[in-house]
């Protein structure tokens, strides 16, 4: 075991210096953009058990840390009461001190206490690095060449780099890769968190706490399993679009760590109701054929707004933006716009003004050529 240890130490040591040239993660909201230089600068003490208050309204605390995963047990709270636990690098957590959070005074404690504690899940740090190492025994097996995940050398693999791109590996170390990107670039990246296989991911890849862009998922929220899809991540931290959550200014956006999170098992909601060609979307509308025929622009002859209507179909050009093509109908008073095949309008529509112009969100337009 003791190479195993060697080799998990590796792979957390190549985590922490890559966490020096990448954006922190976000940790429910909380973990801003701060260079690991700034960092270390300061080098804040983190202490547990203690409330530590930010700028943005958010508060968490620490209960622990692992020295061996580098990972910290801490929970976060939404109104004074405790809301979500998980595991977050200590890396990330001193990220956010002094500057956007700090240990909460007396005086505040006494205004704003926190309360509750919710219980700890396994931790997925030392599940993944117990995993990785399960059938070997060796110090050969940290530059083996097959690591985390049953990757090998020549392997092509995603890795979250910008994004997640493919590439290949290069080098094994462990739970650590380092792998060639198309532009040239070698990269040395961690899994589970930060390289994961090509095509659709497995249910063993799910259980190592990976999920792919709109997965339909379950995630805690408040001690009850919620249905959501996934839409964002950030190192181990995932945004999860929940209906029906207020995490605060009216988002529904849930972020937490893999080990809240499983694959849904509810039936897949049903395709929403396609509009017919030609179909008028509600009572009161018709089409706007024949109506505004034409190219039409600013009427102070300007850019900004370019709008073609044809055959009761409007393409619309804002500014240096590309063409939108839509379906065009008319009534109370206003040209709406309607994407093919969809029953909802798009986010603003045309009054008509008296003297024949159309009123936009960026100034009135004229019909200016066929």
């Amino acid at each position: 075991m003791r190479g195993v240890n060697r080799g998990w130490s590796v792979a957390v040591d190549v985590w922490r210096m890559e966490l020096a040239q990448m954006r922190t993660s976000t940790l429910v909201g909380l973990f801003l953009a701060m260079s690991m230089t700034s960092v270390l600068a300061q080098t804040p003490q983190l202490q547990t058990n203690v409330v530590y208050v930010c700028k943005d309204g958010q508060s968490f605390k620490v209960f622990s840390c692992d020295n061996t995963t580098g990972a910290c047990d801490y929970q976060n709270y939404k109104n004074g009461q405790a809301y979500q636990r998980g595991e977050a690098l200590r890396v990330q957590l001193v990220a956010l001190l002094p500057a956007k959070c700090h240990a909460q005074t007396a005086a505040e404690a006494q205004a704003d206490p926190h309360r509750g504690e919710i219980p700890a899940a396994p931790s997925p740090f030392k599940a993944r690095a117990g995993a990785a190492s399960s059938g070997s025994g060796s110090a050969g097996a940290v530059n083996s060449q097959t690591g985390g995940g049953g990757f090998k050398v020549g392997d092509t693999v995603r890795v979250l780099s910008d994004g997640w791109q493919e590439g290949r590996i290069v080098q094994v170390h462990g739970l650590s890769y380092v792998v060639h990107l198309p532009n040239g670039v070698d990269v040395s990246k961690l899994w589970p968190t930060e390289v994961r296989r090509l095509g659709k991911l497995t249910a063993e890849d799910h259980a190592m706490g990976q999920y792919d862009l709109h997965d339909r998922v379950q995630v805690l929220v408040n001690g009850r399993w919620m249905e959501g899809e996934i839409r964002g991540q950030n190192l181990n931290m995932y945004d999860i679009k929940v209906h029906g959550v207020d995490t605060g200014f009216g988002s529904d956006i849930v972020n937490t760590t893999p080990e809240n999170i499983r694959m849904s098992t509810a039936p897949a909601p049903a395709a929403p109701a396609q509009r017919a060609a030609g179909q008028v979307p509600k009572p009161g509308l018709t089409s706007c054929a024949g109506k505004y025929e034409g190219r039409w622009e600013h009427v102070s002859g300007m850019g900004g707004m370019k709008v073609v209507f044809r055959s009761g179909k409007a393409t619309i050009t804002e500014g240096l933006g590309g063409e939108m093509p839509f379906d065009c109908f008319t009534g109370d008073g206003k040209v709406v716009f309607y994407k093919a095949g969809s029953f909802t309008p798009f986010s603003y529509d045309f009054d008509i003004n008296n003297d024949g112009t159309l009123q936009t969100p960026l100034g009135a337009i004229k019909k200016m050529g066929n």
